[in-house]
């Protein structure tokens, strides 16, 4: 009996041994485990830490590339302060402009003092047919007269020729001095006289060389033309 008894504990001791070594073995192979999970692991976190820092690096790379393309693109603002010296000749040429307009209004002027002034002396004188002065004369030939002693031109004879070689206005552009024509059409025109301005005209007809309305009931204005 005491033999049974010391083989049953034996064999309890054993058992417990072989127990306490499984567990040992257990516990080191998942430490190991453990390590290496640990290892890997940490070796893709720096990884991951190492992909974050190049991405964050060529962030900051671009951004000062672009940094440095608008500040090198800044540089033609200096052009526009050229083109806005630039403009300062401008003004000279539209004084010139202005100087050219005045010059032209006053020479305008002038021509038409000019040929009313000639045209005034003959205030009075009577009409007669085909008659081109100094005493006497016709529409076509009265305007001639005055064209040739007050602007020094020459225009055509009738006043069918002066209307044809004449440039043609609109009589919302008529100007003192131009030619008043009437007659039933632009082709069958058989009066002429000179524009003095506030719908007037001064023209040799039956009563003479005298100053009238231009717009009567009596005869139809057919155009107006500039000399040029």
């Amino acid at each position: 009996m005491y033999k049974t008894k010391t083989k049953k504990t034996i064999m309890l001791i054993m058992l417990t041994v072989l127990a306490f070594a499984a567990l040992f073995a257990t516990d080191v192979t998942n430490a190991s485990a453990n390590r290496v999970h640990h290892k890997r692991t940490h070796k893709v976190y720096k990884k991951k830490k190492a992909k974050k820092r190049h991405v964050a690096k060529k962030a900051k790379h671009k951004k000062k590339a672009r940094k440095a393309k608008k500040t090198s693109y800044k540089k033609p603002v200096a052009k526009k302060a050229n083109k806005t010296s630039y403009k300062k000749p401008a003004a000279k040429k539209t004084a010139r402009k202005v100087v050219k307009k005045v010059t032209r209004k006053k020479a305008r002027k002038t021509s038409f003092a000019k040929l009313y002034s000639s045209a005034a002396r003959k205030l009075g004188h009577p009409y007669v047919y085909g008659a081109v002065g100094p005493y006497s004369f016709d529409c076509s030939g009265f305007t001639r007269y005055i064209y040739r002693h007050g602007a020094h031109k020459n225009l055509a004879r009738t006043a069918q020729m002066q209307y044809n070689t004449n440039k043609h206005v609109s009589r919302k552009h008529i100007k003192k001095g131009d030619l008043v024509f009437f007659g039933y059409s632009r082709n069958a025109i058989y009066h002429v006289g000179m524009y003095i301005g506030h719908d007037r005209m001064i023209d040799a007809q039956s009563r003479g060389v005298i100053t009238e309305k231009i717009h009567e009931p009596w005869w139809p204005v057919a155009g107006y033309a500039r000399v040029a």
